[in-house]
Formats: C-alpha cells, sequence, structure tokens
C-alpha cells in the first residue's frame, strides 16, 4: 500500500474513529443538467451543456456530506463513466453503506477502486470526508493535510499560508478577435495566465496567428497556455511549437493522442516548450507509467476524472519524486465538484502553479448557495468544517432531471 494510502488506513482506525459520530442513514442523489453561458469548444467536442448527479450522504446524527460526479465520457473515454452507470452505482451503495460509519464507508469506497466508475468514486469520497471534517470541526483541506503528508513537518503553516489558489482563465477555441477580446477581458478581471484552447482547425498557421495575436495583445508578463486536447499528430506538434518558441509559452497540455508516449518523450527531446499530459493521466497507475516513461514536463490533474482526492495526492507524490510540478484542473463541474479540487490544491505544497480551477463562470449556475470569488487570479475556498459549501436547493430543483 502506497504511504497515503497506509497512512489514511492507520487514521481511520486510531485518529478518525476518535471522531467517528454516528452511522450513515442514507444516500440520496440528484441527477442535473446545467446549461453554459455560451458553447464551449475544445478538441474534443463542442459542449453547451453540463450534465452530472449530486449526492447526499445523511448520517444518523443529522450530518449532511455533499459531493458531485459529473462524467467527461468524449473526454475519459471511459465506457462506464457516465450519468446513467453513476446512478446504477449509486442505487447498490444506497442498500449497502447505510448502518456503517463513515470512515468504515470510506474504506468501502475506497477498496471499490476500479469497479466504481471514477466519477463516482470522487462524489462519493468527497461526501463522507465533508462529513469528518465537519465532525473534527475542520476544513477538508485540512483533513487532507493531516491525512496525506506526515512526513511533511510544514504542512499546518503551508496550508494556513494557503487560503487562495492562483487559477487560469480558459479561453476556448473561438476566432481568432473573439479570442484576443476574451484574453484581454481576463487580464482585465485580474487573470495572470491564461490557457488557450486549440487544434479545432486543421490550419496550423490560423493556430500561429491566434498564439501570436493573444501574446501581443496581453504582453509578456501574463503566462501563456496551451491546451490541443489531443488533436495534433508528431510532425504538426512539432512545426507549432517551434514556431511559438518566442510567445513565452508555459507549456502545451496534451499535444499528442494520450497513448502516444514515446511519441511524447521524443516530443519533449524535440521542442523547447514544456510538455503537460491531461488526457493521459485517468488514475494513479496511468500517472505513474508516463512518469516512468518521461513523458511529459507537467501533469495536469482531473480530481473528477482521476478516481478522487486520494489519487490526486498519490499522484502529486509520485511526480515529487520525479521532480514533476502538477497542476489541478476542473472538469467543468459545478461549485461542489470544484471546491473539493480546491481543496486538495489547498493541501498540495507541491502544487505552485495556477490551478485550472476558474470555471464557474461558464456555467449558468453553480448549484452552491455562496458563489466562489476568483480576485487577481486568485481563488479563495471555504475555511468552514468539511466541504465548506451548502447547496442552493432552489437552483438544484430548477436543474434537476
Amino acid at each position: 500500500m502506497d504511504f497515503y494510502g497506509q497512512h489514511l488506513a492507520n487514521m481511520s482506525s486510531e485518529q478518525l474513529t476518535a471522531t467517528d459520530q454516528g452511522s450513515i442513514a442514507s444516500i440520496r442523489w440528484h441527477h442535473y443538467r446545467v446549461p453554459l453561458h455560451a458553447t464551449f469548444t475544445s478538441a474534443h467536442e463542442a459542449l453547451g451543456m453540463r450534465e452530472g448527479v449530486i449526492i447526499e450522504i445523511h448520517t444518523d446524527t443529522g450530518l449532511v456530506g455533499i459531493g458531485e460526479s459529473a462524467p467527461l465520457p468524449n473526454f475519459t473515454r471511459t465506457q462506464d463513466d457516465t450519468v446513467k452507470h453513476v446512478i446504477t452505482h449509486l442505487t447498490r451503495l444506497a442498500q449497502h453503506l447505510p448502518s456503517l460509519t463513515v470512515s468504515t464507508a470510506l474504506q468501502y469506497v475506497y477498496g471499490q477502486a476500479g469497479r466504481l466508475p471514477p466519477t463516482a468514486s470522487y462524489a462519493l469520497e468527497t461526501a463522507l470526508l465533508d462529513i469528518l471534517g465537519q465532525q473534527s470541526a475542520e476544513p477538508l483541506s485540512v483533513l487532507l493535510t493531516r491525512l496525506s503528508s506526515a512526513e511533511n513537518h510544514t504542512a499546518g503553516s503551508l496550508h494556513e499560508s494557503r487560503l487562495h489558489i492562483p487559477v487560469n482563465a480558459v479561453i476556448g477555441a473561438r476566432t481568432l478577435a473573439d479570442t484576443v477580446t476574451q484574453a484581454q477581458l481576463a487580464v482585465q478581471q485580474g487573470f495572470h495566465c491564461l490557457k488557450l484552447k486549440i487544434g479545432t482547425t486543421a490550419h496550423l498557421e490560423q493556430e500561429v496567428e491566434r498564439i501570436k495575436a493573444v501574446r501581443a495583445a496581453v504582453g509578456p508578463a501574463v503566462q501563456l497556455r496551451l491546451d490541443a486536447n489531443e488533436a495534433l499528430d508528431f510532425e504538426q506538434a512539432c512545426t507549432l511549437l517551434t514556431r511559438c518558441e518566442d510567445y513565452k509559452l508555459q507549456y502545451v497540455e496534451q499535444p499528442l493522442p494520450r497513448e502516444q508516449l514515446t511519441e511524447m518523450r521524443r516530443l519533449r527531446e524535440r521542442v523547447a516548450v514544456p510538455i503537460a499530459a491531461d488526457e493521459a493521466i485517468s488514475d494513479v497507475a496511468s500517472a505513474q507509467h508516463v512518469l516512468a516513461a518521461q513523458a511529459a514536463d507537467i501533469l495536469i490533474i482531473k480530481p473528477q476524472l482521476a478516481g478522487g482526492l486520494r489519487s490526486g495526492r498519490q499522484i502529486i507524490q509520485d511526480a515529487a519524486t520525479y521532480n514533476i510540478p502538477c497542476i489541478i484542473t476542473s472538469s467543468i463541474d459545478t461549485g461542489i465538484g470544484i471546491t473539493g479540487a480546491l481543496h486538495l490544491a489547498a493541501a498540495s505544497p507541491e502544487v505552485t502553479l495556477a490551478c485550472g480551477l476558474a470555471t464557474l463562470n461558464m456555467l449558468a449556475d453553480d448549484l452552491i448557495s455562496e458563489p466562489l470569488h476568483v480576485e487577481q487570479g486568485m481563488l479563495s475556498f471555504p475555511t468552514r468544517p468539511g466541504l465548506g459549501v451548502q447547496l442552493d436547493r432552489a437552483a438544484l430543483a430548477r436543474y434537476s432531471q
């Protein structure tokens, strides 16, 4: 068992149980469909609606933990991680988990890794940790810190200094003029880092012109990232990145198809722009393959799609042994899923680059009662016990199926 898993198991039996009061009474869920303000285009799809499941775990002491499962089938290519499959598993677990203590239920969910859809694991883990955080009167980020790295003697002070997480703005694949407008607007709003979607046109010249125009519009001080979503082949990636070396790109995200790890390593050797792996990271094992293959300079972790918070922490720790930085990003979740990922970032001192968590403004509603705020490129996270956010039940009723 990995260090984090062993430490969690020990704490579940010794420390978590000490605050684990009562048992699970019921599991409830809400199937939602929230429209985006505007269609978000990437090389994978044109996304106009976000669909998922909000779960609530109730205890017999009156506490409620919440989590979110938000599958992205076109992104993950995982056949059994769909809303339909998630609800099927929740129906089964609704019969099994009641009467278990929260820490026992959490260990059961971890034991289901590989059998549960990754987004269902994330939702259940978040909800159960939400309850444990409420029981111990500490934010989920502090609980994660306590569970993840007893070797880090400065974890407490690092947590206290990470009340705000740097984030990037995301600009979809748009026309050149619209891209420049959106980039300038993001900088005016205080963002210091932009991520530009590329790969939806077959004409590399157009992509180069968009990148050049954005860099000219925002100036040299703003960090600029690219995200190709697997859209390029090796020669296209070499040509594009070589031509864009003068534009001070922080990195390019998943330029090649996820299975082409050998080609990713060759690309790293060929071009000066750092290479990040995103779609290639689907769980701890896949991240270890990427690291062993020397296929990336940076790992992108989507907790929603990588199996949850424990998996995210393990990937971060594994990457640190290779001196590879990690970035935590959203899957365009609602406020529940984003907040869980935000706590993971706050609990991970290894994560220092801007994270991709400023996506709530894409949605017509975030489904939480108090919005998360981005100011000067920093996203604040709740410091109340547990997850720290509450469902906006009126909005949830409006968007529930």
